[in-house]
């Protein structure tokens, strides 16, 4: 678990300039959380799909209902977002899952080891469809966690496709 400083919710919007971003490290998007008051506070996951210079492309917006351990109990929806973003011009093989989750829906652990868990077996079978998961990077509104540095035991992200 990391801290990170929160700009108040009068500062910043919640919309950043993202394409100015680059996002190699779990750090980077720590970083980038602490301008944005939205990461930690959404009820939802979303994926970020990134180039191989880290910048931001698309993203996959998950609901409420989802989590990492439903994407890896069923990937569905993901294989179907990878190939329509296929479809349509192009799709960034780097996935990042950007997890705001509210202590207040969390009464227990934020982060344990069902979480690690998912995050391998949904990076398996991503790669099956040429996605390299970079990390689940775990947010509440004060704190991060990287389940790459969980399994890797560093926040930096490999260059090179992950099987």
């Amino acid at each position: 678990m990391h801290d990170y400083p929160r700009a108040s919710d009068d500062e910043v919007a919640c919309q950043l300039p993202i394409e100015t971003y680059r996002f190699n490290d779990a750090r980077d998007l720590a970083h980038y959380a602490s301008a944005d008051p939205c990461i930690g506070w959404r009820s939802w996951p979303e994926i970020w799909h990134l180039d191989d210079s880290g910048r931001f492309r698309c993203y996959f917006k998950g609901s409420s209902h989802d989590s990492i351990q439903r994407w890896a109990d069923d990937p569905q929806r993901l294989h179907r977002s990878r190939a329509e973003g296929l479809r349509s011009g192009g799709c960034a093989h780097r996935w990042v899952v950007v997890d705001s989750r509210t202590t207040w829906m969390r009464p227990s652990a934020i982060v344990d080891e069902s979480d690690v868990e998912a995050f391998t077996r949904l990076r398996s079978c991503l790669a099956s469809i040429d996605v390299a998961l970079l990390d689940v990077v775990v947010f509440d509104r004060q704190h991060w966690w990287s389940l790459h540095e969980l399994t890797a035991g560093t926040t930096r992200w490999p260059t090179a496709r992950i099987s």
